[in-house]
């Protein structure tokens, strides 16, 4: 059987005019770390295939060089070297390496990936940082108390607001923070109208925030949306996305631009993720213009220069004659 669905997949890549690969490193419940490497093309009906080729163990470190062994060898097992396929990774050191090993271009790092780690430095400045702890306190203590979180209901029913539960973060989910953040908002009038109740006691971390504290969520949630929802499209579409990338891309640092109403913490958000996405993507910005190009919805390269605009269509005009 397993001979059998290998050569369908063989020859579903032979047939395919090129081949996208995107590979990640994990590790099992038993500790064992594995690498698992992917082919997505386009078949003959026009629709999308994502085959799995392998999924190895990595006894040795999971370094750039035995990474890209993985990738080369994947690339001679499954006859698609000769396709120059792009390959897709995270931004993390050992896949760009692992890329550059294997000689797969474009390399073209995740963009939801991309936003993720822009969005965690963010987070991370200290004005954030402490806002974020803040809250995190009042929900910790709700969390932690039953008697607090039967009166938080009972102020949400006098109140009209939803029976929802107070969210908390997770450090590696910037996403999750903003959430947190979102739902305190949503539920900030039961939460302050239960914490200044008489009906039990509450230590220092249950104290109700600032309104400079609300005023700054508020500024962090409206600043952080379209990134979380330019993550989320990233994530759940399920067509090729790389057309997507240099328009949203785009769209996002306008979205970063300095405006003179901005609050001390959003502009000091802003700075820390316009550094971190202006220079990304640089070195691919040639395949991802040409993928937008050949994108109805961005065919018009709105988001790039005239001489830009002009080398892009050239170069797509060239490659399909």
């Amino acid at each position: 059987m397993y001979e059998d669905v290998k050569n369908e997949v063989k020859q579903s890549l032979f047939e395919a005019d090129r081949v996208a690969i995107t590979t990640d490193g994990w590790t099992s419940c038993s500790t064992e770390g594995y690498v698992t490497i992917t082919a997505h093309l386009i078949n003959k009906e026009w629709a999308m295939q994502n085959l799995v080729l392998q999924t190895r163990v990595l006894n040795e470190s999971h370094t750039g060089i035995n990474i890209g062994g993985l990738l080369r060898d994947a690339g001679q097992e499954w006859n698609i070297t000769d396709k120059s396929p792009a390959l897709v990774t995270d931004n993390a050191r050992n896949m760009i390496l692992a890329g550059r090993a294997a000689e797969f271009s474009p390399h073209i790092p995740c963009f939801a990936h991309t936003l993720n780690l822009a969005s965690q430095k963010a987070m991370r400045v200290n004005s954030a940082d402490q806002l974020l702890g803040r809250v995190r306190k009042v929900v910790s203590f709700f969390h932690q108390s039953p008697l607090a979180t039967n009166l938080l209901r009972e102020k949400q029913r006098l109140l009209a607001l939803p029976q929802h539960k107070l969210k908390t973060d997770v450090c590696t989910r910037w996403n999750s923070s903003c959430e947190m953040l979102e739902r305190f908002l949503e539920q900030q009038a039961a939460v302050e109208a239960t914490l200044m109740s008489k009906d039990f006691r509450k230590g220092e971390e249950a104290n109700t925030l600032k309104d400079c504290d609300i005023s700054n969520a508020e500024d962090v949630v409206q600043l952080m949306t379209p990134i979380k929802m330019a993550t989320t499209v990233m994530c759940e579409e399920q067509q090729p996305t790389v057309s997507v990338i240099a328009p949203l891309k785009a769209k996002l640092l306008s979205h970063l631009k300095p405006n003179e109403d901005d609050s001390a913490i959003v502009k000091e958000m802003k700075n820390v993720m316009v550094k971190d996405l202006s220079d990304r993507y640089s070195d691919v910005n040639d395949s991802l213009y040409k993928a937008s190009a050949l994108d109805p919805r961005f065919k018009e390269l709105p988001f790039t220069e005239f001489e830009e605009r002009e080398c892009t269509y050239a170069k797509v005009a060239v490659e399909a004659v």
